[in-house]
């Protein structure tokens, strides 16, 4: 079964808001200057234009960078999971011990898609028939239960400081 991720940002209704604030701010500005001829410095009204669209921007480069994390998180060798003896041979004929990565054929990992389905909605979609059960566990025919391997965890978890740093370097 495929496993289904959805990233839904108000970027669009927030970079209205600035984007309203910064017009209003610019006329003020500019009628500063004629009624008192107040000086503004230029690079602090650059700095302000910057802030135009700056949510959309935020949201896509965290969505790139959310999508090269979940594949990094795939292949990281770092998922405990001990087969009966000890090991498992993988389909690919290799033998793993644990800690391991979640690869084997790479049909998981080559199975992602990414639909950025607006500016600021983006669904990534893992179509792997067994992305489910890698990503939330399951029980196997034979009754023995094969762990969770949650690889997009890790990566919802970094989102918010990624999102904060990106915002700051795009303020600059």
């Amino acid at each position: 079964m495929t496993y289904q991720l959805r990233f839904e940002s108000n970027a669009f209704r927030a970079d209205s808001a600035i984007g309203k604030a910064l017009e209003a701010l610019e006329r003020t500005i500019k009628g500063a200057k004629k009624i008192a001829g107040a000086k503004v410095r230029e690079e602090e009204v650059n700095r302000l234009v910057k802030l135009r669209g700056i949510n959309q921007r935020v949201f896509g480069l965290a969505m790139d960078w959310a999508d090269n994390d979940f594949d990094e998180q795939i292949k990281s060798v770092k998922w405990d999971w001990k087969g009966p003896q000890g090991e498992t041979k993988r389909k690919n004929g290799q033998r793993v011990t644990e800690p391991r990565d979640i690869v084997d054929t790479a049909t998981l990992l080559n199975s992602k898609r990414r639909d950025n389905m607006h500016s600021s909605i983006t669904e990534f979609e893992w179509t792997a028939p067994h992305a489910e059960g890698v990503h939330d566990g399951y029980t196997a025919r034979g009754g023995g239960r094969n762990p969770a391997r949650p690889w997009t965890e890790p990566t919802i978890e970094e989102l918010d400081d990624v999102i904060k740093t990106l915002f700051e370097e795009g303020t600059k």
